[in-house]
């Protein structure tokens, strides 16, 4: 009878040690399951952060674009719409901008903010020139100084120097 007893005892202990073995292993398992997909999570909220603000960044740039086309108003003519639409369009900047800040790494916020502040530098410099020159009949781009002009390479260096620190920021290898 003890040895019965004996192996049922060992029995029992293997069985127990099993089962808190398998549960250990699917623990520790699930965690990192669990830590992949909050890194995967974060990872692509950060792909969308960045995708967004380099497409609020176009936005603003065609929307400042068609305020490049007009004259300034008279004094007795309403504000053209496209001020207002390129306004618009620096805010969802703005607003892409933070979002970006928020997901990515701290590398990230200087070429991100550049973005924006290229963009918004480039409204109010129109509207300083749409302003100063109240019923002037020529147009927005033939009043400004030559150095206020848009400046396609610039823009086109700020999105790249932006999307390397992205790229960095999300491992993205060449």
């Amino acid at each position: 009878m003890t040895e019965t007893v004996a192996v049922a005892m060992v029995t029992a202990l293997s069985t127990l040690f099993a089962a808190g073995l398998t549960g250990a292993v699917t623990l520790r398992l699930q965690r990192r399951q669990a830590a992949a997909e909050r890194l995967r999570i974060r990872e692509e909220a950060r792909r969308m952060a960045y995708a967004n603000l380099l497409s609020a960044s176009t936005d603003a740039w065609l929307a400042i674009d068609e305020v490049w086309k007009l004259r300034p108003p008279g004094s007795n003519e309403p504000r053209q719409p496209e001020i207002g639409e390129a306004l618009s369009a620096l805010k969802l900047l703005d607003q892409a901008l933070h979002v970006a800040t928020l997901y990515g790494p701290p590398s990230i916020d200087q070429a991100a903010a550049a973005l924006y502040n290229s963009a918004d530098e480039e409204y109010w410099n129109i509207v300083r020139v749409l302003m100063a020159n109240e019923g002037e009949q020529r147009g927005a781009t033939q009043l400004c100084e030559p150095a206020q002009l848009p400046n396609p390479e610039l823009r086109l260096a700020t999105r790249a120097v932006f999307t390397a620190a992205a790229r960095a920021a999300l491992g993205a290898t060449d």
